[in-house]
């Protein structure tokens, strides 16, 4: 990056003094090459701010999507334990039921144990 920045001024420096040797420009040579490289170290600037915002970018892409994958994982699994939970809770009825109808048999049924009755 700063072989590419340096080689930018350099350039950019040249065709500056290029342009306005022949303008009659009240600004000596040392001066023109100062703001020029001023110009220059901007686009670096820039160029470091926008290469740190894909850098940002790219992070916290790859954190959202492992947040994705998680929060759907997460969601299999409660799907899933619903999904059980239902069925226990059929079960639980369906096992009541028949208790229930199990005692109402026996209730109607002969007594456990027979009592003599007086003659």
């Amino acid at each position: 990056m700063n072989t590419f920045i340096k080689l930018a001024s350099v350039s950019i420096m040249t065709i500056g003094l290029g342009a306005c040797a022949g303008s009659g420009s009240s600004m000596n040579a040392g001066e023109r090459l100062n703001e020029r490289g001023g110009e220059i170290a901007q686009y670096g600037d820039d160029w470091r701010a926008g290469n740190k915002s894909v850098r940002n970018g790219e992070k916290l892409m790859a954190r959202s999507t492992d947040q994705i994958a998680e929060a759907r994982k997460k969601l299999a699994k409660a799907q899933d334990n619903q999904a059980r939970a239902a069925q226990m809770v059929a079960d639980g009825k369906l096992g009541m039921a028949r208790s229930e109808a199990d005692y109402a048999a026996a209730r109607t049924g002969p007594a456990a144990i027979t009592i003599p009755q007086p003659e």
